[in-house]
């Protein structure tokens, strides 16, 4: 069956036939990747590898994505050896090409097991020790939370009880503000590809130049079980101090609320996936009151 011409299938194969480097890959097989919420992803064969292909939302920007401040981040961690290697990325047409890493991607099963903590503190310990350079996103998530505010307020779908702890949240961190270094943001088991031998981090739509703290809290938040074994992961990254004084707690909080935020423009931006996001953020919002 022919793909409609508005169909994502359709979409990127004009896109990647818009270059040389993709043109190959315009006809021929492409293997739907299940998993992403906002964008579509396949694999496919060349002649010379497998690719990984990934067409963004349209609506990302909204969100907070910069296509070229992520293009520029990835050739970074590419060449640091976290990230596959870049084939294409055009911001223009929301596409990105790279190598097809051959691994498994992480369960949430995989995500708790102490010994693949210790892996993923190892390469965060390396992640964190690069510095920030020219052309990434600076990534601040009390400037984020703002933002995401200011449009949500705009649809009169504020949470005066979520608020009222992001701003708590934000003031503890205060002075944390001329902290950065390179971060992921996204921690997610879906975004953490094993090869068996080393770790590889994919999805940096969200990382930047930013506090180190939000990548231990991004791992946290999404996955309930890590807490007990924290500080295995914080002694392995180099960061056990972030372990104390509240301030691994605090990011937790700001980077739920900002989760929370996401989801529920999102919703209103991409009407195929408005229950699942509303879902989560339902489920976000349940977790962090009942903590308070």
């Amino acid at each position: 069956m022919t793909a409609s011409p508005d169909s994502p299938e359709s979409r990127v194969r004009r896109a990647l036939a818009a270059h040389r480097e993709t043109r190959a890959l315009a006809t021929g097989p492409l293997e739907a990747v299940q998993g992403g919420l906002s964008n579509h992803a396949w694999f496919a064969e060349t002649g010379t590898g497998a690719c990984f292909v990934r067409l963004g939302a349209g609506y990302a920007s909204s969100l907070g994505v910069d296509r070229a401040a992520e293009c520029r981040l990835l050739e970074s961690m590419a060449e640091a050896g976290i990230a596959p290697l870049i084939v294409l990325c055009d911001p223009g047409r929301d596409l990105l090409v790279t190598e097809r890493i051959r691994g498994r991607t992480w369960t949430r099963d995989a995500a708790l097991q102490p010994r693949n903590l210790e892996r993923l503190g190892a390469l965060l310990r390396s992640l964190h020790g690069i510095a920030p350079q020219t052309g990434w996103s600076r990534v601040s998530f009390p400037s984020r939370a703002r933002q995401l505010e200011e449009r949500l307020a705009a649809l009169d779908l504020q949470d005066r009880e979520l608020g009222a702890l992001a701003r708590e949240a934000s003031l503890a961190l205060a002075g944390r503000g001329d902290v950065a270094t390179a971060c992921h943001n996204d921690l997610h088991h879906l975004n953490v590809l094993d090869d068996g031998q080393r770790l590889w981090l994919v999805d940096w739509e969200y990382g930047g130049a930013g506090d180190p703290l939000f990548d231990f809290a991004s791992l946290l938040c999404q996955h309930p079980g890590v807490p007990s074994d924290r500080e295995r992961l914080l002694e392995a990254a180099g960061e056990r101090e972030f372990g104390s004084a509240g301030r691994l707690e605090a990011a937790c909080v700001l980077f739920d609320y900002v989760q929370w935020l996401w989801y529920r423009l999102a919703a209103r931006q991409a009407p195929d996936g408005a229950g699942v996001y509303a879902e989560r953020a339902t489920a976000i919002r349940s977790r962090r009151l009942a903590m308070r």
